[in-house]
């Protein structure tokens, strides 16, 4: 089932919040389970927030509606990198892998 490209998705505030406090946050869609999407709002320093959805379409409607480039998986690897400079497994405090 397709959505018209103008369409709104109901955005989580979480996500509302770190967008507008992380300017240069890209978005990373991911499919997850039968009916789960998920949106990785990225920051350049590898601080994340997640959000999920019931669809791609809706995922992608989230990024335009919070103006962040959408990105479909981790293709890209400038996005990996930037995952990466917070993967701190083995330090107190540190955000744990979203993937």
């Amino acid at each position: 089932m397709g959505y018209a490209a103008g369409m709104r998705a109901h955005v989580p505030q979480a996500l509302r919040w770190f967008a507008r406090v992380h300017p240069e946050a890209e978005g990373v869609i991911q499919h997850v389970g039968l009916a789960t999407w998920d949106l990785l709002v990225v920051d350049v320093d590898g601080t994340w927030v997640r959000g999920e959805f019931s669809s791609r379409e809706l995922a992608e409607a989230a990024c335009r509606d919070l103006g962040i480039r959408s990105n479909l998986g981790w293709d890209d690897p400038r996005l990996a990198r930037r995952m990466n400079r917070r993967d701190h497994w083995d330090r107190p405090g540190g955000q744990r892998r979203a993937i």
